[in-house]
C-alpha cells in the first residue's frame, strides 16, 4: 500500500467503493449461508451465515495483502455453496435416527474438509507453478459445470424459500397456495433482476433492487395487516436468530457426533468443488487481468487463495476464490487500492458482530430470489447465449453436462463432460488433414542445377513423384487419412503411375504407436506397385516407433532433407529415361553451345576464362566477402551453404557440371549471401569482373550471348520457384 492512499481526498472514494462492494456482497454471502443450512438444518442458518461471513473476512484480508492484483475481491463462492448445499441435504437425510446436532456437525465437518482440501490444492498448484496445466480443461466442459451449478442454485433457491428439499417426488407442493405465496415473489424478483442486469451493469442496480424488494415486502405486510411475528411464523422472513453475534466458536464436543462414513460417500462432491474452484479461479483471474489491464501472476493468485481457504476452513466457511464482477467494479471506476478490500471487511465485520437482529428483518423471498437470479444468470449464459457463440457439438456437450449434473451429480457430470470432450477432440482432430502440402515433381524441384534438357525431361515425368509434407501429431485417426490419400493416388488412372513417394516428417511433432499400422499398409502398397518410398527428416524417436511397430526399413530410404530425397528421385527418372543425357552435362562445352551460336564463339568465350582445380571441402566463394568473379563448373560438384550463427549450416543448392555459380553477386556487385564449397574434387572456369568488362568492350556480341544465357538460367529458376510457391499456397 502507498502512504498517499491515506490522504483524505483519496481515502474517501476508496472507502465509499469498499462500502458499496460490501453492500453488494453481503446479501450474497447471507444467501450462501442460508442455502447450505436449509431444510432440516434451517435452525442453524444463523450460525451458517456467521461462519460464511467470518470466512469471507479472513479470505478478503488474505487477498488484500497477498494477491498480485491490487484491488481484487474474493470470498466464498456460489458454485461450491450450491454443491455443498446438495451434499449437506443428502448427508442430513441419510443420517436416519441421528440427532440434529450430529447432522449439523457432520455437514460442518464435510465443509471443513472440502475447503481445507481446496486450499491445499490451490497452494500446491501455485507453489509448483502448475497453473498453466489447468487451462487445458475444455471450454464447453467448464461451461457445462457452471450451468450445472446454476441448476443447483435454482433448486436451492426453492429450498430456501420453502424450508424444504424440493425434488421430483414432491414437485406437487409447489402449486399449493401456501407454497406459491412463498416462492413466486422470489422467482419474480430473480427474473426482474436478471432482465435488468442483462440490459445494464450499473453498480447500483443490485442494491437498488434489494432495497425495493424489502420496501415492497413491508408495504404488503402493512396493507394486509400482517405483523412481523405472523410473517415469521409463516416462514416469510429469515430466522429466528439468537440474540448477539452471528458467529460463535465451534463447540468441539460436536465432533463426537460426526458420521465419518457419511463423508466418505461425498467424495465426489468434494472432488467437484475442488475441480470447479481451480478452473473458476483461473478463469476469473484471467478476466480480471483483462479488466485491470495489468499482468497477474496466476501462480501467486493460487497461493493467496490457497492460504485464504486454509484459514477460512477453520472458521467453517465454504471454498472461495476471486469475484470477477466485484473486482471489476472498483477497477472500472478508476479505483485500484488494496484498501477497498479492507473497507469491505469492515462492513462484513459490523454485520457479523451486531447484525443478528437486523438479519431477522430480511424477507426470505429476497434471499431465495437472489439465488434464483445467480442460477438463472449462469443458465442464461450457457444455455441461451452459448447457442449463438459455441459450435453446435460443443453446445450439445454443455446440455449433456447440465442434464447429468441435474440427474446424477457433479462428479458424474465431470466424468461425462471430460469423456465427451476427449471423444469430441479425437473426432475433430481426426478430420484434420496431416498433409500440410501435397506436391509433385512438377510443382517442386530439388535445389540441384541441371541442364535444360533435364528440366524438359522432368516436366514430362515429374508426376511420377508425389511429395507429402506431414504436420502435427499423427495418431490412428489422422494416419488413416494419409493412408486413404496414398491409396487414392495409386488408384488414380488419370495421372501417370506413381513411382516415387516422399513423406516429409519435418513438421511432425510425434507419432503414436497406433498410427504405425497405417504406415505398414502404405509400405505394403508401395512394394506391391513398385513404388520407391522415401522418409525425410524423421526424428530418432519416430524412427524407433516405426521400426518397433513393424515398418521394414530395408525397403525404405531415409534422407536428412526433403530436397535430397527429391533430388534422388529426379536422378532416377533422368537415368531411367535417358541414360545418355546423364553424360550430356559432363562437359562445359555442351552447355555453352546453348548460349553461343558457333564453336568459334565458344572458343572465344573460353579465352576470357581461367581454369581452376579445387580440392574437396575447399571454399570457392565465402559468404559476405566482396564479389570477385563468377564460375562455370566443368567437372565435380559444388554446394551453396548458408552459415547461420553460431554453428548452424543450411544447404541451399547443389551445382554439377555445366552450372554457373556467383552470377548474382557479380552482376549486382553485392557480397555473396552464401558460401560455395566443393563437395568433391572439381574443375571450374573463372570469369572475373575485369574479364567480363574486357569482353563487353572487345566483343559485345559475345557478352550479349553470355547475358542471354544468364537471364535464361535465372528465369528457369524463377519459374520453378513460382510453380512451387503456387502449389504451396493452393
Amino acid at each position: 500500500m502507498n502512504i498517499q492512499e491515506f490522504q483524505l481526498k483519496k481515502i474517501l472514494p476508496i472507502a465509499t467503493m469498499g462500502f458499496v462492494v460490501g453492500a453488494i456482497e453481503l446479501p450474497v454471502l447471507i444467501s450462501f449461508g442460508v442455502l447450505i443450512y436449509s431444510g432440516d438444518l434451517a435452525q442453524y442458518s444463523s450460525i451458517g451465515i456467521g461462519m460464511t461471513l467470518f470466512s469471507a473476512i479472513i479470505f478478503q484480508l488474505t487477498m488484500a495483502f497477498a494477491s498480485s492484483s491490487s484491488g481484487s475481491i474474493g470470498g466464498p463462492q456460489d458454485s461450491p455453496a450450491a454443491i455443498l448445499a446438495v451434499a449437506g441435504a443428502t448427508v442430513s437425510a441419510a443420517m436416519i435416527g441421528a440427532s440434529i446436532q450430529a447432522r449439523f456437525a457432520t455437514v460442518v465437518a464435510m465443509i471443513f474438509i472440502t475447503t481445507l482440501s481446496t486450499g491445499l490444492i490451490f497452494l500446491l498448484l501455485g507453489t509448483f507453478k502448475l497453473s498453466r496445466f489447468v487451462r487445458f480443461v475444455p471450454y464447453p466442459v467448464v461451461g457445462g459445470f457452471i450451468a450445472g451449478t446454476g441448476l443447483l442454485l435454482i433448486r436451492g433457491s426453492f429450498n430456501v424459500m420453502l424450508d424444504a428439499s424440493i425434488g421430483i417426488a414432491n414437485l406437487g407442493i409447489l402449486l399449493t397456495p401456501e407454497a406459491l405465496i412463498r416462492w413466486l415473489p422470489g422467482v419474480i424478483f430473480g427474473l426482474a433482476l436478471a432482465l435488468i442486469t442483462r440490459r445494464s451493469n450499473h453498480i447500483l442496480i443490485t442494491p437498488a433492487m434489494l432495497t425495493l424488494g424489502v420496501t415492497l415486502f413491508y408495504i404488503y405486510l402493512f396493507i394486509t395487516g400482517t405483523s412481523l411475528g405472523a410473517a415469521r411464523e409463516l416462514g416469510w422472513v429469515l430466522g429466528p436468530f439468537s440474540e448477539g453475534t452471528l458467529w460463535k466458536p465451534m463447540d468441539m464436543a460436536l465432533l463426537q457426533g460426526v458420521d465419518w462414513s457419511m463423508l466418505a460417500g461425498q467424495a465426489s462432491s468434494i472432488g467437484a468443488v475442488i475441480m470447479i474452484s481451480v478452473v473458476a479461479l483461473l478463469l476469473n483471474a484471467s478476466a480480471i487481468e483483462l479488466v485491470s489491464m495489468e499482468d497477474i501472476d496466476m501462480n501467486r493468485e493460487l497461493v493467496s487463495a490457497g492460504i485464504g481457504n486454509l484459514l477460512g476452513a477453520f472458521t467453517g466457511g465454504s471454498a472461495g476464490y476471486h469475484y470477477l464482477s466485484l473486482s471489476a467494479l472498483p477497477m472500472r471506476s478508476g479505483i485500484r487500492s488494496r484498501l477497498v478490500g479492507v473497507f469491505l471487511v469492515l462492513i462484513l465485520a459490523v454485520v457479523l458482530i451486531f447484525g443478528a437482529t437486523l438479519l431477522s428483518l430480511i424477507p426470505k423471498y429476497m434471499v431465495g430470489g437472489l439465488l434464483f437470479f445467480v442460477g438463472l444468470s449462469f443458465l442464461a449464459e450457457w444455455v441461451y447465449d452459448a447457442w449463438f457463440n459455441l459450435p453446435k457439438l460443443e453446445y450439445v456437450l454443455v446440455l449433456v453436462i447440465i442434464a447429468v449434473v441435474g440427474w446424477a451429480g457433479f462428479l458424474q457430470g465431470v466424468a461425462v463432460g471430460i469423456l465427451a470432450a476427449v471423444i469430441l477432440f479425437v473426432v475433430n482432430y481426426s478430420r484434420i488433414d496431416i498433409v500440410n502440402h501435397a506436391l509433385t515433381g512438377l510443382t517442386y524441384r530439388s535445389r540441384v542445377d541441371r541442364p535444360m534438357e533435364h528440366h524438359k525431361l522432368l516436366d514430362g515425368k515429374g508426376d511420377q513423384i508425389t511429395i507429402l509434407q506431414l504436420n502435427g501429431f499423427i495418431f490412428f485417426g489422422t494416419a488413416q487419412g494419409l493412408l486413404g490419400r496414398v491409396r487414392s493416388r495409386i488408384a488414380d488412372k488419370s495421372q501417370p503411375a506413381l513411382r516415387y513417394l516422399v513423406l516429409d516428417f519435418r513438421r511432425v511433432s510425434a507419432l503414436d504407436s497406433s498410427a504405425v499400422f497405417s504406415f505398414i499398409r502404405i509400405q505394403q502398397m508401395a512394394d506391391a506397385n513398385g513404388i520407391h518410398m522415401f522418409l525425410t527428416e524423421v526424428s530418432q524417436s519416430i524412427l524407433t516407433t516405426l521400426k518397433k511397430g513393424g515398418v521394414k526399413m530395408d525397403t525404405v530410404q531415409t534422407f536428412p532433407s526433403m530436397d535430397e530425397a527429391v533430388g534422388t528421385c529426379e536422378d532416377k527418372i533422368i537415368k531411367s529415361e535417358d541414360s545418355s543425357a546423364m553424360g550430356y552435362a559432363k562437359l562445359l562445352n555442351s552447355r555453352l553451345k546453348q548460349a553461343f551460336s558457333s564453336k568459334e564463339q565458344v572458343d572465344k568465350f573460353l579465352h576470357y576464362l581461367d581454369r581452376v582445380e579445387i580440392e574437396a571441402e575447399q571454399v570457392l566463394i565465402r559468404q559476405g566477402e566482396q564479389p570477385a568473379a563468377m564460375f562455370f563448373v566443368e567437372a565435380g560438384e559444388l554446394a551453396a551453404i548458408l552459415e547461420i550463427p553460431p554453428d548452424k549450416i543450411l544447404r541451399l543448392r547443389t551445382m554439377g557440371p555445366g552450372s554457373t555459380v556467383g552470377e548474382i553477386g557479380m552482376y549486382l556487385r553485392i557480397p555473396p549471401t552464401a558460401t560455395v564449397v566443393a563437395s568433391v574434387k572439381s574443375v571450374v572456369h573463372k570469369l572475373s569482373v575485369e574479364s567480363l568488362e574486357k569482353m563487353e568492350i572487345e566483343n559485345p556480341a559475345l557478352a550479349s550471348g553470355l547475358h542471354r544465357w544468364i537471364v535464361l538460367t535465372l528465369s528457369q529458376r524463377l519459374s520453378e520457384n513460382n510453380r512451387t510457391l503456387e502449389a504451396l499456397l493452393n
